[in-house]
């Protein structure tokens, strides 16, 4: 290399520039890069003809890894046919094999077939290639989201290549291991969709990978493909797949806590669809922009705002997100302290979500009944309801659900007696939580397991984690959760600080909160 402290995230990137792929290997002397060019000439070859030609057209591939449909596409070729030209390159040591039926490129090797392709592939075959694994890769993850989202909105698509054979899948468990062995590639080929000025693919991708994603990725991968799928769709004037993609946008911002981004995403979705005339559209932007007041716990609003949506599903004859929005009612009624209101609704949901099948709906309306009936003095009854639903996510693979419903176990496990599970639960959910970027959720975790501390009589280990809680949600914004955890701290400071924090809720759950923290304050007070 002519820069000797150059790190190797510069080499290749320097080997991934179309433009010159062969000056970092140089040392500035022609010669060694001649050496090198010449060890890779002699296999390359070698190759009978239609393995060379896919050895070229795989340097277009956008991401780090594929498998032979991926390669089958890139080539207009049939599957089985293309495995068999990969055994040929794997042979000849220039592909590797890390897994079965996944290949790569050692890096310097993706550089020559990449050089190869544009110095023998004619300019129109360079185009057809990556759009045709484009095509793939947008009709096998609307195959996927079939699976991971059966009740999610399908894009109406034109069909792909002829020379393209999308995957389809038998089960739930085949669409989550393609997502998961294909998710390294879904940024690169939105990005090769865009470099390409291939507007079409670009949004269309985007939008599709909002469902398609794996059920266990961060939250905050998908962001980036949301931007690039905006884009496109703004270049095109095309309105309802930018508020389609802003919502979807809007909605990674909520998975990772980001509520402010959140919001304003939602009510530029809503505005759109308000000019459109999309009634539908308008009560789904309404929906979810009422999801991020009820995590801001503006209750009021929430309500009223989900009551109107649930209103024109049911209008509509749109059952599924009718029944979202009823669930979103029983949240806030919940939050509010309501108890007798929201699990009449809650019940009714869990039977709908069980008639359907619906895993993650029913896990997710089991964690709020597990909530209302810990504070309805049911423990035994609360643990059972949050151990099915965490049960449930076994067969779902979904980490984010996972992390969220074991807030509920723990609690539970707490309530029943049982701390030492409930501090394994705490703890499982912090550490999902952090891996997929969600700190709010991660900050409720720390937040449970410094209650079970104070539990135990253990105080310093307790103050620890409440007040490594009460900052992270101070730090986002979140000053209900902040002020129970002043609470659970229990100093006079703490206490009055909790009092400002939920000074302005006028809910019966904050009113009784007061009450109790007003009592704590009188009671330390005469005990001087």
């Amino acid at each position: 290399m002519s820069d000797p402290h150059a790190g190797l995230d510069d080499l290749i990137a320097d080997l991934r520039d179309e433009s010159a792929p062969w000056d970092a290997l140089s040392t500035g002397d022609d010669a060694d890069a001649d050496a090198v060019r010449t060890v890779f000439a002699w296999s390359y070859r070698a190759l009978p003809e239609d393995a060379a030609r896919l050895f070229r057209l795989l340097g277009l591939h956008p991401g780090p890894t594929f498998g032979p449909h991926a390669a089958a596409a890139l080539a207009g070729a049939p599957p089985r046919r293309t495995r068999q030209l990969l055994d040929t390159l794997v042979g000849a040591h220039l592909l590797d094999q890390p897994a079965s039926h996944r290949y790569e490129f050692h890096d310097l090797l993706r550089a020559y077939a990449t050089a190869q392709a544009r110095q023998d592939e004619p300019s129109e075959a360079r185009e057809a290639a990556p759009r045709r694994v484009l095509d793939w890769y947008l009709h096998t993850a609307d195959a996927a989201q079939e699976w991971l989202a059966p009740g999610g909105e399908r894009l109406p698509l034109d069909p792909p290549d002829e020379a393209v054979t999308p995957v389809a899948f038998r089960d739930y468990d085949q669409a989550v291991d393609w997502s998961e062995r294909e998710h390294a590639n879904f940024l690169p080929a939105v990005r090769a969709a865009e470099a390409a000025g291939l507007v079409h693919h670009t949004w269309r991708l985007a939008a599709v990978l909002w469902h398609a994603q794996a059920p266990s990725a961060s939250g905050a991968d998908w962001l980036p493909v949301g931007e690039m799928g905006l884009r496109a769709a703004r270049h095109l004037g095309d309105r309802p797949a930018e508020a389609l993609l802003m919502e979807r946008v809007g909605m990674g911002h909520a998975r990772v806590g980001r509520l402010a981004e959140s919001a304003e995403c939602h009510r530029e979705a809503l505005a759109i669809r308000e000019e459109l005339g999309d009634r539908e559209g308008v009560a789904e932007s309404t929906n979810l922009r009422c999801v991020v007041a009820l995590r801001g716990r503006l209750l009021a609003e929430a309500e009223r705002r989900f009551t109107e949506a649930m209103a024109v599903f049911t209008e509509l004859g749109r059952e599924r997100p009718a029944g979202i929005a009823r669930a979103n009612l029983a949240v806030v009624r919940f939050q509010a302290g309501r108890l007798d209101e929201a699990e009449p609704d809650a019940r009714a949901i869990e039977a709908l979500h069980r008639e359907r099948g619906d895993k993650a709906g029913l896990g997710n309306i089991l964690r709020l009944i597990s909530a209302i009936e810990l504070e309805t003095g049911r423990p035994e009854a609360a643990l059972r309801t949050a151990a099915e639903a965490v049960e449930h996510e076994l067969d779902l693979r979904d980490h984010t659900l996972e992390g969220y419903w074991l807030l509920a176990l723990g609690a539970a496990q707490g309530a029943a007696g049982l701390p030492g599970d409930a501090l394994v639960s705490f703890q499982r959910s912090a550490v999902l939580h952090r891996r997929l970027g969600n700190r709010g959720r991660e900050a409720l975790a720390w937040q449970g397991a410094g209650e079970v501390y104070a539990a135990l009589g253990r105080d310093e280990e307790a103050a620890a984690f409440l007040r490594r809680a009460a900052a992270a949600h101070r730090e986002l914004g979140d000053r209900w959760n902040e002020a129970l955890a002043l609470e659970a701290l229990g100093g006079p400071g703490d206490r009055e600080r909790a009092l400002t924090l939920i000074a302005p809720d006028d809910d019966p759950r904050a009113a009784a909160r007061r009450a109790r923290l007003r009592a704590a304050g009188r009671r330390r007070r005469r005990r001087k």
